[in-house]
């Protein structure tokens, strides 16, 4: 996948899953250090959170020290492409009302009431004021709205209205303000790898990089490094999800090493199993929007179960409703979306869709062929041989899918005959469908100034801050993208913000 397509690559291949380790109450320095570093703050990642945190923390006159594991910045947020944004100038500019009040009610409702209230607060209050900064700073940030009911998000595009993801568009800028900073110092290819504690005050931390480990004395310690979705022995410890269950999306790397060091600080976890899902997945795509995603995935195709039964309204796709679709399918032992000719047709005419920019040039056809997942079939027994479920239960919920369309009510899942793709000619298509996500939101549990409480007193740690996925105070239940989507990238640009304000009063 080309990164420039709004490509979010699986992550394949990341070492070390599972052996972080992080020391609280570390004081004695590790034997093989080589550096010594001294500075006021030290940000640990460099996507949304780590940059909003780093460079702002700099601009208020902190000495910085920042640290992103690999050679280039910006992870898994450089490569998204767009950020709810709640206020802010254009917001204010076309006089919306921003409803907020309703707004906190509807979330919070999804969250069974289990977010934070203060970290909530301060998302829908700071939202507005981060991204202004951003934009004051040459990020290129517009309002766009979804829809006439949906007004958070904002894209980027260049002078030439040409769409920019996130990393082009509204990081590079900062990246290129911070450094012109020389109280901002960006080492890459270093890791954090554990926290240094005295009398319960996170005094810095250990870093592996270059010659070997880095003791680093803050006052301030940001973690920012984006959650544990890459981290196997973590998902199943906080998600229950076997390696593989869940299809991940993204840059790859996030091994749950700020999760940990803030836990290991003594901070509390919640949110633990909320996911970033997406639409689902066709078993073997590699990125969110693979053209088989978006065929079989995107929309209220025909879903049905290893006995050939439909299992859920399909329809909860079409309102974004990410989550009740995708733990729907993560309690069937197999799940199928199926379509007929003319809807898969109507794809390949298209040529390969792109989510934001439109039609770029591709064969879905050839894609589809190239899934063992995708099975194709002239008749309906056919088909149901080769998905290795019930001819008579395929063809049932077919007929009674297709009835749906034409006013045949569902008492069961209450899909509507406005949402219904009808199977009616061959040849028939079945993929197999998987659970996907772009990450995950749990983390310890932060005030609204995004310093992690102890899970002991209640009180903040001293010294220490959680941003972005590394915070998990936003989430209980899982994303709420039919409310707000983009609230990853929000709550990252908001909490670094903030963070870093409050570091620096």
């Amino acid at each position: 996948m080309d990164m420039t397509r709004r490509s979010f690559l699986a992550a394949a291949g990341v070492a070390g899953a599972g052996a972080f380790a992080a020391l609280a109450g570390c004081s004695a320095p590790a034997a093989n250090i080589v550096e010594t570093v001294d500075v006021d703050v030290v940000v640990v990642g460099s996507g949304t959170a780590g940059t909003y945190a780093a460079v702002r923390a700099a601009e208020n006159g902190a000495n910085v020290l920042w640290l992103e594991q690999y050679l280039v910045r910006g992870g898994t947020s450089a490569i998204t492409e767009g950020i709810a944004t709640i206020g802010g100038y254009a917001m204010r500019e076309q006089g919306l009302d921003l409803k907020l009040d309703q707004l906190y009610h509807d979330y919070m409702e999804f969250q069974s009431w289990g977010a934070s209230p203060d970290v909530l607060s301060m998302y829908l209050a700071n939202s507005g004021p981060a991204t202004d900064w951003a934009i004051d700073h040459g990020a290129k940030l517009q309002y766009s709205p979804i829809s006439e009911d949906t007004y958070w998000g904002s894209v980027c595009f260049d002078d030439e209205g040409n769409f920019l993801h996130m990393g082009e568009g509204m990081l590079q800028p900062l990246w290129d303000y911070g450094d012109t900073m020389p109280n901002l110092e960006l080492r890459t290819g270093v890791t954090a790898s554990e926290l240094v504690m005295q009398d319960g005050t996170v005094t810095g931390l250990l870093a592996e990089g270059g010659e070997g480990t880095i003791q680093v004395n803050a006052k301030a310690v940001v973690l920012a490094t984006g959650g544990f979705a890459d981290n196997p022995d973590m998902m199943k410890q906080y998600v229950g999800a076997d390696e593989g269950e869940i299809v991940i999306v993204g840059m790859g790397g996030r091994m749950g090493t700020g999760v940990n060091m803030g836990l290991s600080a003594g901070g509390r976890m919640h949110g633990q199993s909320a996911m970033m899902y997406t639409f689902g997945a066709v078993e073997g795509a590699t990125g969110f929007n693979d053209i088989a995603n978006m065929v079989f995935c995107w929309d209220a195709t025909l879903s049905v179960n290893e006995k050939g039964e439909r299992f859920l309204n399909e329809a909860e796709t079409v309102t974004s409703r990410t989550a009740f679709r995708n733990l729907s399918v993560r309690n069937q032992k197999t799940a199928w979306a199926v379509a007929d000719a003319p809807y898969v047709n109507a794809f390949a005419e298209m040529g390969q869709v792109d989510y934001v920019t439109g039609m770029t040039e591709g064969d879905l056809m050839q894609e589809i062929e190239s899934y063992d997942s995708i099975v194709s079939a002239q008749t309906l027994d056919e088909l149901a041989e080769k998905m290795g479920v019930p001819a008579d239960a395929l063809k049932a919920s077919v007929e009674h899918y297709n009835a749906i369309a034409d006013g045949e009510p569902d008492p069961r899942f209450g899909l509507t005959g406005e949402f219904v793709i009808p199977v009616l000619e061959a040849p028939y298509y079945a993929a197999k469908i998987a659970p996907s996500a772009y990450g995950t939101e749990g983390g310890p549990l932060t005030n609204d100034k995004m310093q992690v409480l102890s899970d002991e007193t209640g009180e903040p740690i001293s010294g220490l801050y959680a941003v972005g996925s590394d915070n998990g105070s936003m989430y209980h239940t899982n994303y709420p993208m039919h409310i707000i989507g983009g609230t990853a990238q929000g709550f990252a640009a908001a909490s670094g913000f903030v963070a870093a304000d409050t570091i620096t009063a």
